[in-house]
């Protein structure tokens, strides 16, 4: 592909390319200096995620450069008592001194067993950084990065769409159900082009429908609000499914038979028939009337009817499996699940089938396409819960039923074709990730189940991606899980552990257990306060970064193009600040590993000759970044290219944006591979002698209710937390713009309660009121709405920050996490997402 280059008009020479921070869009943006200091930032129109546009959350980051707290040198822990609210007793002490501690108890723990070493980041930029120089210092447990806002999402988007995450084609989609997700709004992946899509497709006049127990930023400029029951999504989907394929008859059989494993025949164990000689699936020829491997031509499998007769035994196609299953979701029985009116379900159905437009096509480019103009998007909320992994795959079933798939106006996944990659195909036929969209681990072909090695108990959930809160358990107490060795060192980068995780008490108590933790840090957030050397970062003005735009997650499809940008310093730090990536070298050379270093840069990053690292030589970050850019690039393309362009880009072909006529892979509605997979880690299980939940572990999704629908005497309601656009997680509180925002916004920093349910117990907005769980509780602002299902008490965000160097202003909003234990029985057994479905009551403080 052609590159195209960013320049600068000479009235723009003041402003330097670079890439925000503020959310993990990492969009294009051009920074204003003068004398030194940043004194404007605006979005760089030549940048494809913007298109010169920019979010509150970019402006802002200005204030957090120039916060007055910033950690300036490196600090030493004083007092060995640790605890929420415990002073560490600073002591400032040199560069030299602090890696020299550091890098000592490094060398001790490689020396004993280097798996005791953790490292814990959610910077996306350093992550393929942080994991090389993990794996050559030898440790595997590189993967606490403590999010759960994806657990279940990821998995199940490697398995039906070959990438990482998904997104809408609002060019031509008209009709657009969106569970628990606000794409669109300024919230997820991708945030900025989305929201400008979603705009554009709303004044043309797609439909949306929002539905989610709380009427968030993207519920209010919704066509339709539909408030459910929390963690009872799934449930819906599958009534969505029982309407489309039983009552309306409404499915793709064209598509169903030629790209997905409908027509795949199934025996009475729920297992593939196979061919004896070639080991494939079978397919029932409706043509000839006999089993055929589901490869040979024609493709006119049948894909419902049966039973067949295969050598004597009665098979079924898995489309039909599916079917038959769905019928128990009928639309009475969901609307007692989920409070939505059984009418309401009905109609959704009826209207995403016919948006669908089953058999049209488009002209583009000359070239006739399918035609699918409705889809279904699903994250956080709908996924939050314990049996989260069921529940989207139910949702993502929706599209795959109509044919909403790589499509113009459907549903899809990022980037699975690229300029330099595309997905491989299973024996059976099915999609496999590519290499360069994997983040964690991929869940297909699926990994051999076996006794837990790290600390992620990776081995007993082999479809997950992330293993977050499985590692907070393990770091709890290793000898549950017959772990051979315990944690003795965690290095923290760029994630508050303490406040993004479930309950900050379980937290701090947990990792007082490390007996050594280093934090590199921005500010003394709540996390640091915990650690025993702080070593002062730097900020994204200040710093070199190299691809943190990356295909997997924000490089998007929506765009027209492929992109890739560096962010470069633009002003200096601070006082002694450094970028983590820099010290991370120091640390390999002090640690005495870098040889070890060198080699896994080397096949992490790609680098062969001449870009190749050498031996035990000393490179520095910025070095090896060139490097870097040279081995994908080419030698014209360097750090100087890059920070006079900014970014590389290269447009997207028709096959780019729509692949479905091109791929030869196919996706699954129907997950066969469970069955084996889910008897191989029970078996594992029982051999170490760990009880386990593999019930879950089922080829066609079920709706299962998380603990919270139990009754618990005197907590009756559901809380959730929902987010807000103008903040990111917990990285941007405190900032003063954007506390300003909230300020003036009528449910952020507020304790949402429906009216009917306030008026029953005596509450109005304003008054200050206790949220309490089994768990923990928070106070808060209460603001009284009919915006918020009678049955929920509602929270933004993750805010009311603690840490001792924020006392002085006042924490907004309320901290969600600190309602939620954490324990086995509360992880998705699928994907180890935490289950963030809680009961809680509510009164006046």
């Amino acid at each position: 592909m052609q590159a195209v280059s960013i320049t600068r008009s000479p009235q723009e020479e003041a402003w330097l390319p670079t890439l925000c921070d503020g959310c993990f869009t990492e969009c294009g943006v051009l920074v204003r200096v003068e004398g030194g200091v940043v004194t404007a930032v605006r979005g760089n129109p030549a940048a494809p995620q913007t298109r010169g546009k920019m979010c509150a959350k970019g402006k802002s980051r200005i204030m957090t450069l120039y916060n007055p707290r910033r950690v300036t040198t490196p600090l030493r822990r004083t007092n060995p008592e640790k605890g929420l609210g415990v002073d560490p007793g600073w002591q400032p002490i040199s560069w030299d001194e602090a890696l020299s501690i550091v890098a000592d108890r490094l060398r001790r723990v490689r020396e004993d067993d280097p798996r005791k070493l953790i490292f814990s980041t959610f910077d996306h930029g350093g992550m393929p950084l942080a994991s090389a120089w993990g794996t050559a210092f030898g440790s595997p447990n590189l993967q606490w990065i403590g999010y759960y806002c994806g657990n279940a999402l990821h998995p199940v988007a490697y398995l039906t769409n070959g990438t990482f995450h998904s997104e809408v084609d609002f060019d031509y989609c008209e009709y657009l159900l969106e569970f628990g997700s606000q794409q669109g709004f300024m919230v997820g992946v991708n945030a900025n082009i989305m929201t400008q899509k979603m705009a554009e497709a709303r004044k043309r006049g797609m439909r949306l429908v929002v539905i989610d127990p709380v009427c968030t930023n993207a519920a209010a400029k919704s066509t339709e609000w539909v408030p459910i029951r929390p963690g009872t999504d799934g449930a819906l989907a599958l009534a969505l499914i029982n309407q489309l394929v039983n009552e309306l008859g409404c499915y793709d059989a064209p598509f169903l038979r030629a790209h997905t494993n409908a027509p795949y025949l199934t025996g009475t164990d729920g297992s593939y028939v196979r061919d004896p000689e070639s080991g494939k699936p079978l397919v029932w020829d409706e043509t000839t009337e006999c089993a055929r491997p589901f490869d040979a031509a024609p493709a006119t499998g049948a894909v419902d009817g049966g039973p067949y007769l295969v050598g004597g035994r009665q098979v079924w196609p898995a489309f039909e499996r599916l079917r038959q299953h769905a019928r128990f979701y009928t639309a009475e029985r969901v609307a007692d699940i989920t409070t939505i009116p059984a009418e309401t379900i009905r109609r959704l159905a009826r209207e995403f089938a016919t948006a669908a437009r089953i058999g049209s096509t488009i002209m583009l480019e000359g070239r006739t396409l399918p035609f699918r103009p409705a889809a279904a998007h699903f994250y956080r909320g709908a996924e939050a819960h314990k049996h989260g992994t069921l529940a989207m795959l139910a949702v993502q079933l929706l599209n795959l039923i109509v044919g909403s798939q790589y499509v113009p106006g459907s549903h899809h996944g990022e980037n699975i074709f690229g300029p330099w990659w595309a997905p491989e195909v299973s024996a059976d036929g099915l999609i496999i990730v590519p290499h360069e969209l994997t983040h964690g681990g991929r869940p297909y072909p699926p990994r051999q189940p076996k006794a837990p090695d790290t600390l992620g108990l990776n081995g007993l959930f082999p479809l997950a991606s992330n293993w977050s809160p499985a590692v907070h358990l393990s770091v709890r107490d290793p000898g549950a899980f017959k772990l051979p060795y315990r944690p003795e060192v965690l290095i923290n980068s760029r994630k508050n552990l303490l406040a993004t995780s479930t309950s900050p008490a379980e937290m701090a108590e947990d990792l007082k257990k490390i007996p050594f933790i280093v934090c590199f840090s921005f500010e003394l957030n709540e996390t640091a306060e915990l650690a025993d050397i702080v070593l002062p970062d730097t900020h994204e003005f200040e710093r070199t970064d190299v691809f943190s735009t990356r295909p997997y997650i924000n490089i998007s499809p929506a765009t027209g193009y492929f992109y890739w940008g560096v962010r470069q310093p633009v002003v200096s730090p601070p006082g002694e600040c450094r970028s983590w990536f820099e010290v991370l070298f120091d640390l390999a050379d002090r640690a005495g590993f870098r040889e070890e270093f060198n080699a896994v840069l080397n096949a992490a990053l790609a680098l062969e000759p001449p870009w190749q690292l050498e031996g035990d030589k000393p490179y520095r970050w910025p070095e090896v970044a060139e490097r870097w850019l040279h081995a994908r690039f080419g030698p014209e393309h360097g750090l100087d290219w890059f920070r006079e362009h900014g970014l590389i880009v290269f447009p997207r072909t028709l096959q780019d944006l729509y692949p479905l006529p091109w791929l030869q892979a196919r996706f699954p509605v129907y997950f066969e591979f469970f069955l084996s997979l889910g008897r191989e880690v029970q078996k594992v299980a029982d051999e170490i002698g760990v009880p386990w939940d593999t019930a879950d572990y089922q080829a066609v999704p079920d709706w299962k209710p998380c603990a919270a629908f139990e009754p618990e005497d005197g907590y009756d309601l559901f809380v959730v937390n929902f987010k807000v656009p103008f903040h990111t997680l917990t990285a941007t509180q405190g900032n003063p713009w954007l506390d300003e925002v909230s300020q003036r916004h009528p449910f952020a920093d507020k304790v949402l309660l429906n009216s009917a349910v306030a008026a029953r117990k005596g509450l109005k907005s304003g008054d200050l009121v206790w949220v309490e769980s089994r768990a923990g509780r928070l106070k808060g602002e209460l603001r009284v709405t009919e915006c918020i299902h009678p049955e929920v008490i509602g929270t933004s965000g993750i805010f009311g920050c603690w840490a001792r160097d924020r006392h002085d202003r006042r924490p907004r909003g309320v901290h969600f996490n600190s309602l939620l234990p954490l324990s086995l029985d509360r992880l998705d057994p699928l994907s180890s997402g935490a289950d963030a479905c809680i009961r809680a009551r509510i009164y006046k403080a």
